[in-house]
């Protein structure tokens, strides 16, 4: 069963795999069979958030921004499912920091006792266009990003380590200020699949925003892990283009590997067993 495991412990395995040639690679699992798997093939990191559950309901990535989880709960729910299957991988919770019913401390520390080991700024605010009226209108209700970077400080002052997403400039330097340990590089929604997204940046613009922004944070300091995630980063190939061209030693996967893998192996799979000749009448 995953434990906790502190902060500096878990950097100290996560650099290694860097210092070894290997890049941070972070699976989402919308249950325990997927986080049984994660961990026997050697993910570093599984994280367990809304977006993960939201897939297993065969429903798209955006759905973790909707009001249709109780996310802060769900991920509870989740963790004794997940927690019991993983032996060797560090475990992060996508908490949402906009929450007006979670009490952190106590929160947090509950994550931990259960196992978790860190926490991801994930249903994040930043997916929503900046300068649009709703994003805007956030903001001034305090329901905005500096709620997602304050819990982040709040999960490393309390011993957890820390990955924060981030899209544009102002949000990268908050998470490089605040000591947020790894910072991902969101650059879109995942395409592929039954339901990722249609509209992206291509490989060359990732690449672009990715050295863009972590710029930005190695400026500030150097003692971050670099993280991209997203857009038209769909499969190793893909990924692999993007991580040598940038500054990024790691990704964050979420549909990449949760979701258009299995669609196209069980559709050929489902088709196979419907192909079986019945020979007798």
């Amino acid at each position: 069963m995953a434990t906790f495991v502190p902060r500096e412990k878990a950097l100290e395995r996560l650099w290694k795999e860097v210092e070894e040639g290997r890049p941070i690679i972070i699976a989402s699992a919308g249950d325990g069979f997927f986080a049984k798997i994660f961990d026997m093939a050697g993910i570093d990191i599984i994280g367990v958030y809304n977006s993960g559950y939201g897939r297993h309901l065969g429903i798209g990535s955006l759905s973790g921004l909707l009001p249709i989880f109780d996310t802060n709960r769900l991920v509870i729910e989740m963790g004794y499912e997940i927690l019991p299957r993983v032996k060797r991988s560090l475990v992060l919770a996508g908490v949402c920091a906009q929450d007006p019913k979670t009490i952190w401390p106590e929160y947090l520390e509950r994550l931990k006792k259960m196992g978790f080991s860190g926490i991801q700024n994930f249903p994040t605010v930043a997916l929503i266009d900046k300068d649009s009226l709703f994003r805007r209108n956030l903001e001034e209700s305090g329901f905005g990003y500096d709620r997602e970077v304050e819990v982040l400080k709040i999960a490393k002052e309390l011993d957890m380590f820390t990955l924060g997403y981030a899209f544009t400039e102002d949000e990268v330097e908050k998470l490089a200020k605040a000591g947020v340990d790894l910072i991902a590089v969101h650059v879109g929604l995942t395409t592929g699949g039954l339901i990722g997204a249609k509209t992206t940046v291509t490989i060359e613009e990732a690449i672009e925003r990715t050295n863009k922004l972590l710029d930005v944070a190695f400026r500030i300091r150097k003692d971050f892990i670099p993280i991209t995630h997203g857009g038209p980063m769909k499969d190793p190939e893909t990924v692999e283009k993007v991580l040598n061209a940038t500054k990024a030693v790691g990704f964050v996967s979420g549909s990449a590997i949760e979701r258009t893998p299995v669609e196209k192996f069980l559709l050929e799979v489902c088709k196979e067993w419907k192909s079986i000749k019945l020979t007798h009448k």
